[in-house]
């Protein structure tokens, strides 16, 4: 028992710690070959810690994730910087690789829903400014409060996406 406990463990801080390194490596260099770091972590999730019902899980996320930025992107307060379009392809590396810590380094939130509401303002909006202070973005007007508070509901809906599928995945029905 001691022996799973460990390796779980040992799996969620390489979940972590892969993901955030890949996201100062993507952010800080905006390099189209940063993408590489997001492939490898992909590839690392896929061969190691992935099912294929989690796949059909966090596809979906990224793909989504993916089109929010856009929006963002395509309005007059924000503005994300690199090579790639209609996103940046080192935002598109970190929509590839961020939901693959849900189900691993952020286990501990699914089940918690007013934790997830303020993990996704004060973590993932907040890691938008940060990415804005580090040069990786321009926002301007209301982005600055807007895109975290956004992220009050998209984190919340990403683990209900995940719950409700694993829910499906078992013949249940919504």
């Amino acid at each position: 028992m001691g022996n799973a406990l460990n390796r779980t463990v040992a799996w969620r801080l390489f979940n972590y710690a892969g993901f955030q390194a890949g996201w100062l490596i993507l952010v800080l260099t905006r390099s189209p070959w940063s993408l590489l770091w997001a492939l490898v972590f992909v590839a690392c999730h896929w061969r190691w810690l992935a099912s294929a019902a989690e796949w059909r899980r966090v596809i979906p996320i990224m793909v989504f994730g993916g089109a929010i930025d856009a929006l963002w992107q395509a309005s007059p307060w924000v503005e994300f910087y690199g090579a790639g379009w209609p996103l940046p392809l080192w935002l598109i590396g970190l929509w590839l690789m961020f939901p693959l810590t849900l189900n691993h380094s952020l286990a501990w939130l699914a089940d918690r829903p007013i934790l997830q509401i303020f993990g996704g303002i004060v973590g993932a909006g907040g890691s938008y400014l940060g990415g804005a202070t580090l040069g990786a973005a321009q926002l301007s007007g209301p982005a600055w409060y807007l895109l975290p508070l956004s992220w009050g509901l998209w984190l919340p809906l990403f683990y209900r996406w995940m719950s409700v599928t694993t829910s499906n995945s078992r013949g249940n029905r919504l």
